[in-house]
């Protein structure tokens, strides 16, 4: 399992809690694309986006019972959230987000190394989807992933460790 306060570089992290609820919701709203909703107003839109998100946190509690949510600190203030769940077959990179002022400084690149080292300790394949198009699916290939399919709009990614 990762632990509760893990360092990488500058960055920390820690469990979720119920008061990490705005914060996600503000990572999950800056993971959108610009809206295509013509004519639909700010407050329909942020409703329509408050579902999504509330739709995908049931999704993935029922999906990924026991996985671990972690919130992603820099300087004592939150900056993303890792989501893993770990089962005897494989380690699950459910979700890795950062907001925007974050991406693109190394901190995604050291935490899927960190997961694929915990992988390799515990003789695991780490598995992951993305959504198609997504910069973190390069990412990913740079870290050594295999694409292995598409599942509907997502590309499925995997990483195994050496055999021993």
């Amino acid at each position: 399992m990762i632990a509760k306060t893990a360092s990488i570089q500058t960055i920390e992290l820690r469990q979720a809690t119920a008061a990490d609820q705005p914060f996600l919701h503000r990572l999950y709203t800056s993971t959108r694309p610009p809206s295509s909703l013509r004519g639909c107003d700010t407050d329909a839109e942020a409703l329509l986006v408050r579902a999504q998100f509330l739709a995908q946190q049931t999704y993935w509690q029922r999906r990924y019972p026991g996985a671990e949510i972690t919130i992603i600190v820099r300087h004592d203030q939150p900056i993303g959230r890792l989501y893993v769940h770990f089962s005897e077959h494989e380690v699950r990179l459910v979700d890795l987000s950062l907001l925007p002022e974050f991406r693109g400084q190394g901190i995604g690149k050291g935490l899927l190394r960190g997961l694929q080292a915990h992988g390799a300790r515990l003789g695991l394949p780490v598995r992951l989807q993305v959504t198609l198009g997504n910069p973190c699916q390069r990412l990913c290939q740079r870290c050594d992933f295999l694409f292995m399919g598409i599942d509907g709009g997502h590309a499925s990614l995997e990483w195994k460790p050496a055999s021993t």
